[in-house]
């Protein structure tokens, strides 16, 4: 049986992303492309296995702890593998990149401290293999976006694990519905009117998870907002 975690060196990965920069630069060729490419799928597919078996871990812990929620998983697409390396991150190695394969929990409730028991679950259980971690329930990026992302070490490669409420999960496919609608990547950081309107619905989400009613002013924001956000594409022939 081919052992599922064979692949590239490590040296081969990091040689290959630098030719995908290169080539976006003009300073390579499309044959050179070609192979940096082969190798870039090669070394996408070794994260298959492990990112498996966290999804089975995964499973068993919200089993476990008698959670309702999801859990699905990704292998980052070969397209936003190279915008990322290209654009987002150009001086990212390509042998570092933590986020190729992903397991996503979103509970069905909104009931954070379900989120907070999942994040001590993997503490417990991965240990010193937790690499890192990003806390955007304690603190919100500034476009809104709420979870928790946890990124675990599994047979030598990371995996990314994020961990959502339903509202939290609600407000990021949004934002990706309005992405993909209009073209334009909105889910980062950023002063377009999507992005300021789908701010002002990650506040009254807050609201929401903390008990509170929204106050009237912040409801008048939003509204204000999406009037002018319609306005604004109706005039633009769709774009924002």
């Amino acid at each position: 049986m081919p052992d599922p975690l064979s692949g590239p060196s490590k040296s081969s990965v990091r040689r290959a992303g630098s030719t995908v920069r290169a080539f976006s630069r003009g300073e390579a060729r499309l044959d050179q492309l070609n192979v940096a490419l082969d190798v870039v799928g090669e070394y996408r597919a070794t994260f298959s296995y492990p990112l498996l078996k966290v999804n089975n871990g995964l499973r068993g812990c919200l089993s476990r702890l008698h959670i309702d929620a999801e859990v699905t998983q990704r292998l980052k697409r070969m397209s936003t593998i190279v915008e990322k390396l290209t654009s987002r991150e150009s001086q990212l190695d390509l042998s570092r990149m933590q986020d190729i394969g992903g397991c996503r929990v979103v509970t069905e409730s909104n009931d954070i401290s379900e989120a907070r028991r999942v994040e001590a679950w993997i503490d417990a259980v991965w240990g010193a293999r937790v690499l890192r971690r990003s806390d955007y329930l304690a603190h919100p990026r500034q476009s809104g976006y709420r979870a928790l992302h946890v990124i675990v070490e599994r047979d030598g490669r990371p995996i990314e694990i994020q961990i959502r409420t339903k509202r939290m999960h609600t407000w990021a496919s949004n934002v990706e519905a309005f992405s993909d609608v209009l073209g334009t990547n909105f889910k980062q950081d950023g002063t377009s009117d999507v992005q300021i309107l789908m701010r002002l619905m990650a506040d009254m989400d807050i609201a929401l998870d903390a008990g509170v009613t929204p106050p009237t002013e912040l409801l008048a924001n939003i509204n204000r907002h999406a009037t002018r956000l319609q306005a604004h594409l109706s005039g633009r022939g769709g774009r924002p």
